[in-house]
């Protein structure tokens, strides 16, 4: 499972409730909304489906941009024999 977080930046604040649907349409969580930025969560089974979900969202009317500020493998962090795993 890969997890990534970010946050999106309006280009308005009418514009916000409309970017927030688009997001839970997607099945995309919205963990917090600042102003005109939209922090959300994503989570998904490889890291191909997190860049193909995300890329579009610069595409939903009024969003000026779109910031992935974290994202984790699930078990990258654990060690294997003294190795991380490739």
């Amino acid at each position: 499972m890969v997890i990534a977080s970010g946050f999106i930046e309006a280009n308005d604040l009418n514009d916000v409730d409309g970017i927030v649907s688009n997001l839970k349409v997607k099945d995309i969580e919205v963990n917090e909304i600042n102003a005109d930025k939209i922090v959300f969560l994503i989570e998904r089974e490889t890291m191909k489906q997190i860049k193909t979900d995300i890329a579009p969202l610069r595409n939903i009317e009024g969003v000026r941009n779109v910031h992935v500020a974290y994202y984790s493998i699930e078990g990258a962090d654990e060690e294997d024999n003294g190795r991380m795993p490739s």
